[in-house]
């Protein structure tokens, strides 16, 4: 028979590695994510971490999770969160948080806009036995960012990412026909929304890892910059030119109404003429005081 003098020991003791969890979340946020001090990475994550919402081109383990934060600094220099609430289960922490900044530097080959965002999600981390930080999920607070600077950022890459240096980027600009601006929205609802599922199996037939696709306004008309990652381009271009998935044919055909020429299967335009100038470095590079690389 268990008594409460048995268990009141290893419930307090869980209760103590639960608050140190909050406080290592707590203090990843203030001087990590928010001041850049990367020592505090080193510090509290295992170097497999594997981050589940990583910025694309960010490579596996905690390098990556030091290039995602990295980029977004470099694009937001105010870039600051606020941590809403925060509560421990188990060997998880669960926070709510508030993403905000203006969007003054490039990020993902986006100029800058000078748009101020304000982004709410829920990030979920999972720590090991050790006390360091093994695991990370998000729920809308990226893709909310995303949104309010006019990027749409799909197909994100399902458990651990494949190192940058095993995938490559392409880059591919079509213009919106005449008219079809609309039709274009609605497409992005719907591969956001009710065929979102269809869209991300897609995406892992064709063997691309990540995706983005923003609007680019222009004098003439709007274009549509598609980037993508995957380890062959041509097998990618081959799979969907000969794909007879019917969900693949109806994107096919909806592409082809909106811009009158396919991006998945043309050759790849290169960032110059794309407007572009963003290529993926294999790990984070410490900025030094000097400013320099």
């Amino acid at each position: 028979m268990t008594t409460a003098a048995t268990t009141k020991p290893a419930q307090s003791l869980w209760e103590s590695v639960q608050e140190r969890n909050k406080a290592t979340i707590q203090r990843v946020f203030a001087e990590f994510i928010n001041r850049g001090d990367t020592s505090v990475a080193d510090e509290h994550y295992r170097p497999d971490v594997v981050d589940h919402a990583g910025l694309p081109g960010a490579p596996e383990g905690l390098e990556g999770v030091k290039y995602t934060i990295a980029s977004l600094r470099e694009a937001v220099p105010d870039f600051n969160v606020t941590i809403e609430d925060i509560s421990a289960h188990d060997d998880m922490v669960v926070i709510h948080n508030t993403w905000r900044g203006t969007h003054l530097g490039e990020l993902l080959g986006m100029a800058p806009t000078g748009r101020s965002f304000l982004s709410v999600g829920i990030v979920i981390w999972r720590f090991d036995e050790e006390g360091r930080i093994a695991e990370r999920w998000e729920h809308s607070v990226s893709s909310n960012m995303f949104a309010a600077l006019g990027m749409r950022l799909l197909a994100p890459r399902k458990g651990r990412r494949r190192a940058a240096e095993g995938t490559r980027s392409v880059t591919r600009t079509v213009p919106i026909r005449s008219g079809k601006p609309l039709a274009w929205e609605r497409l992005v609802a719907e591969l956001q929304g009710s065929r979102r599922r269809e869209y991300e199996a897609s995406r892992r037939r064709l063997g691309i890892t990540s995706e983005v696709l923003r609007v680019d306004p222009r004098a003439d008309r709007d274009h549509v910059i598609v980037h993508f990652e995957t380890a062959d381009p041509e097998r990618t271009r081959k799979r969907w030119a000969q794909s007879k998935n019917p969900f693949d044919q109806w994107l096919r055909e909806r592409i082809l109404d909106i811009h009158g020429e396919d991006p998945w299967a043309g050759p790849a335009t290169s960032y110059e003429e794309a407007g572009l100038d963003w290529t993926a470095p294999p790990q984070f590079v410490r900025d030094r005081s000097d400013g320099h690389r």
